[in-house]
């Protein structure tokens, strides 16, 4: 009786262990593809010929895309953590911030 519990005990805290790893493995994916939509809006904001602004965006909505893969996988995950500081630091915010700067 008392190895059945230990056992359980056993699984139960490997199974704890791998859904944490999961759960750092999804945030930190959610990071990485964060930083790859800021560099393709930056790709983006640069392009100069027709050539490059449509590659721009093919990558740009690829980034958004792959950014929103990640956030749906974290929520049907149940990973929770604070984007705050994503979301404060958006290209679209900063350019809004620039926006309001030069009224």
């Amino acid at each position: 009786m008392v190895s059945w519990i230990k056992s359980m005990r056993f699984k139960s805290g490997n199974l704890l262990n791998e859904r944490v790893e999961i759960q750092k493995e999804i945030f930190e994916d959610i990071k990485k593809s964060h930083e790859e939509w800021k560099a393709a809006h930056c790709m983006f904001e640069e392009a100069v010929e027709q050539d490059q602004i449509d590659y721009a965006i093919f990558i740009l909505e690829a980034a958004e895309r792959r950014y929103q893969m990640h956030l749906r996988r974290a929520k049907n995950y149940g990973v929770v953590g604070s984007t705050q500081d994503c979301v404060n630091d958006t290209p679209y915010n900063n350019l809004a911030k620039r926006v309001e700067g030069s009224h």
